[in-house]
């Protein structure tokens, strides 16, 4: 490769630079680096792959129409595809939190591929006058349409990798819904015992929700294929060719494997942050109903004695009894739930950052952009390693206890809805009241007073058909009596 190690002095508006030895970055990333000593993180590896992948085509379309020296395209093109092949990816430095716009990271960029283009044809590097970072690496773009593209393109291949594991979640949770189909337990509304439900239906509505935030997702994402690559500092397009343009986004389509297009509004592209900002909207709406998920499992687990103890969560690692140790069995925390809590948590604060950020784009640009595509980053990279250990740590080995679904359903009363058509209205209302009051199950008492065979009991009481839609002979139509 002969990296060069030498330490060299670059110049620019406001002065000399130092550039360290071995860096390829120039003066404006080094000011950039000063400047914003910020959260102390580097760009996010797929904003630098989506930035890079730009410039590679930007190079290839400006030497096909002859703007550009073909040697240099060439040593370009070389450059980047040495960072995408994992190159280089110490020299991209510059703090999320920084100059707005992205010029910064844009900046950096450049200079990166310049300096080890000039290497590459056997220059040192800064020696601009030969390929210089604004004149060749950056022909007819500016940070104002490269930055939102590589944001759109970035984001993309985050959701790519980001469904299967939601898909695998939705499947998993249909599968137990198969799997606890036939176990009745009692129904909660206002956490307050409700008509009778099956499990399977409790975590078919889980696997419905998933389906549901899924396709938002998946349609939120499909508004980010349209890029603004092309429009260059205002929206005019000027210094890009409409043919140029035409070619550098069919080029981004094969490297990045979208079906990307180039925008029918330029302006609106520039300026406003609505795509970004409803991925956001459809991020914070996933992360809430995996909120509400995750609450229902600590909930139905809950116990074993005290609590609902309705499923069994697998444990992935267990505290002993606070009180008699060796005595009470341990306790197995429900810790895959509370985490992936968490991490919806800082979704939905994620959510409000690019809310803020989108509103407070001015004229003729979103300054701002730089801190909207950390969050969004940040919450898909979130989301994808978090549900993926959901579904191999807790999702895929829950179990239920049909039992203590059968024993609280029993001690509800509410089930005895079953008995009406087979005992009478009137005969089920005392039995309910008189269960009540007595602390026994109807069960026990349709046993004792010797109204229903055990094996005929079982059958009403455990038929499927008291959770599916229509009314049970002999009431007056309405449930909305617990």
């Amino acid at each position: 490769m002969n990296r060069r190690t030498d330490p060299r002095v670059e110049t620019d508006r406001l002065g000399d630079v130092q550039i360290p030895a071995g860096a390829y970055w120039g003066a404006r990333t080094a000011r950039a680096r000063d400047a914003f000593t910020i959260s102390g993180r580097k760009p996010h590896p797929r904003l630098v792959d989506a930035t890079v992948v730009i410039k590679r085509a930007a190079a290839l379309a400006s030497a096909e129409s002859g703007r550009l020296d073909q040697q240099v395209a060439r040593a370009v093109c070389q450059a980047a595809d040495e960072v995408l092949n994992g190159l280089w990816r110490d020299q991209f430095i510059v703090d999320p939190f920084q100059s707005g716009a992205g010029t910064a990271h844009n900046h950096n960029v450049n200079e990166v591929l310049c300096n080890r283009a000039l290497e590459i044809l056997g220059h040192p590097p800064g020696s601009y006058a030969i390929i210089h970072p604004d004149h060749h690496v950056n022909m007819a773009q500016s940070a104002n349409d490269v930055f939102p593209t590589a944001m759109r393109i970035s984001i993309l291949g985050a959701v790519k990798e980001l469904q299967p594991v939601v898909l695998d979640l939705e499947r998993l949770l249909r599968r137990k819904s198969l799997e606890f189909d036939k176990i009745l337990k009692a129904g909660r509304t206002h956490l307050q015992d409700a008509t009778p439900i099956s499990l399977g239906q409790e975590f078919n509505a889980y696997g419905s929700s998933v389906e549901r935030s899924s396709r938002r997702i998946k349609d939120a994402t499909n508004q980010l294929l349209e890029v603004n690559l092309g429009a260059t500092t205002t929206g005019t397009g000027i210094d890009a060719d409409p043919a140029w343009v035409s070619r550098v986004v069919e080029m981004l389509c094969q490297f990045s494997g979208f079906r990307l297009r180039a925008g029918e509004d330029y302006f609106r592209l520039t300026q406003s942050a609505a795509d970004f900002l409803e991925l956001s909207s459809s991020l914070k709406e996933f992360a809430v109903e995996l909120v509400k998920i995750s609450s229902d499992l600590r909930l139905l687990c809950s116990g074993p004695r005290a609590g609902l103890a309705e499923i069994n969560l697998p444990p992935v690692f267990t505290e002993p009894a606070s009180l008699l140790p060796g005595v009470l069995p341990d306790r197995a925390y429900p810790v895959m739930a509370e985490c992936l809590t968490m991490v919806a948590f800082q979704v939905i604060g994620n959510d409000t950052v690019v809310t803020l950020a989108a509103q407070a784009g001015q004229l003729e640009l979103n300054a701002m952009t730089p801190v909207i595509i950390d969050n969004l980053l940040e919450s898909l990279d979130f989301l994808r390693n978090a549900i993926a250990a959901f579904n191999q740590r807790c999702i895929s080995g829950i179990t239920a206890n049909a039992a203590r679904c059968r024993d609280l359903l029993d001690s509800t009363g509410t089930g005895a809805i079953a008995l009406i058509s087979h005992v009478g209205y009137d005969r089920v209302v005392e039995l309910v009241r008189e269960s009540l009051k007595a602390g026994v199950s109807v069960r026990e008492l349709v046993l004792a007073q010797g109204l229903m065979t055990p094996e005929a009991l079982d059958r009403v009481l455990l038929q499927k058909s008291i959770t599916q839609p229509g009314s049970v002979p002999g009431t007056t139509g309405s449930t909305d009596t617990d």
